[in-house]
C-alpha cells in the first residue's frame, strides 16, 4: 500500500513474470491453427476471377475465422491478466522488440483474415465456419478495395511467416545462448513439478524418525534450495 495525503491507495499490481496454463494453451492452440492454415493455403488453388468454391478454400476461410476468435480471446485474457513480455534483467532494446513483435502478431492475425474475407466476397466466394455458420459478404462483387485487400492479405501472410521465424529464432537464442527462462515460460512446467515432488520427498524423509534428518537436509540443499536454485 502507498500512502498519499494521509490516506492509502493500493499499490499497482505488477505484470506477472510467468504464463498460466490457460495462456500457454491459447498460445500453442494458435500455433497449431496457424500451421494448419498455412498448409491449407499451400495446397488450395489460387483465388482468381473464375475460382469456384472447394473443400480446401472452405477450410482456409474456416480456420481464418477460428484464428480471429482465438486471438480475440487471447487479447482479452492478456488485458485482464498482463504478463511481462521479457525477463526482469532484459535490456531496453529487447523489451521494445518483444512488445513490437507481440503487437504485430495481434494485428496481423486479427486484421489479415478480414482482408481475406473481403477478397473472398469480391470474388463471390461464400465464407462460412466449416459449412455450419454462413457469414455475410462484406464487399460487393469485384469491389476494387476488396481486391486490393486480397493483395494485402497475401503480403500480410508472408510477413506473418517471417515474424514467426524471427520469433522462434529469438526463443532458441534465449534458451541456448542466453540460458534464461524466456522459452521455458511458455512450456509446460514439468521440471518445476518434478522439483516440487522431490522437495516434498526430502522433507518427509527428514521429518521421519530415525531417517537421518541431517543427511536428508544436506541432500535437499544439494538439490537446489541451499544454493538458491528454483
Amino acid at each position: 500500500m502507498n500512502r498519499v495525503d494521509g490516506g492509502t491507495i493500493p499499490a499497482a499490481t505488477p505484470a506477472a513474470q510467468g504464463y498460466g496454463a490457460a495462456a500457454k494453451g491459447l498460445h500453442w492452440l494458435v500455433v497449431l491453427l496457424v500451421l494448419v492454415e498455412y498448409i491449407v493455403a499451400i495446397l488450395m488453388p489460387d483465388i482468381g476471377p473464375r475460382t469456384q468454391p472447394g473443400p480446401l478454400i472452405d477450410l482456409h476461410f474456416s480456420f481464418g475465422v477460428v484464428i480471429v476468435l482465438v486471438m480475440a480471446v487471447r487479447l482479452f485474457a492478456r488485458l485482464a491478466a498482463p504478463v511481462a513480455l521479457d525477463m526482469p534483467d532484459a535490456p531496453a532494446w529487447e523489451r521494445r522488440s518483444a512488445s513490437l513483435t507481440h503487437v504485430l502478431f495481434y494485428v496481423l492475425l486479427i486484421v489479415a483474415p478480414f482482408l481475406g474475407w473481403a477478397s473472398a466476397s469480391a470474388h463471390s466466394l461464400p465464407v462460412s465456419v466449416f459449412g455450419l455458420v454462413p457469414l455475410p459478404a462484406i464487399a460487393a462483387p469485384r469491389a476494387r478495395w476488396a481486391l486490393v485487400a486480397g493483395d494485402i492479405h497475401k503480403v500480410a501472410m508472408w510477413a506473418t511467416l517471417a515474424l514467426i521465424g524471427l520469433h522462434a529464432l529469438a526463443a532458441l537464442y534465449h534458451h541456448f545462448v542466453r540460458h534464461d527462462r524466456v522459452l521455458l515460460r511458455m512450456l509446460p512446467e514439468r521440471r518445476q513439478g518434478s522439483s516440487a515432488k522431490r522437495e516434498r520427498t526430502l522433507c518427509e524423509r527428514s521429518a521421519a524418525p530415525g531417517s537421518g534428518g541431517d543427511a536428508a537436509t544436506r541432500e535437499f540443499d544439494r538439490e537446489g534450495r541451499g544454493s538458491g536454485v528454483p
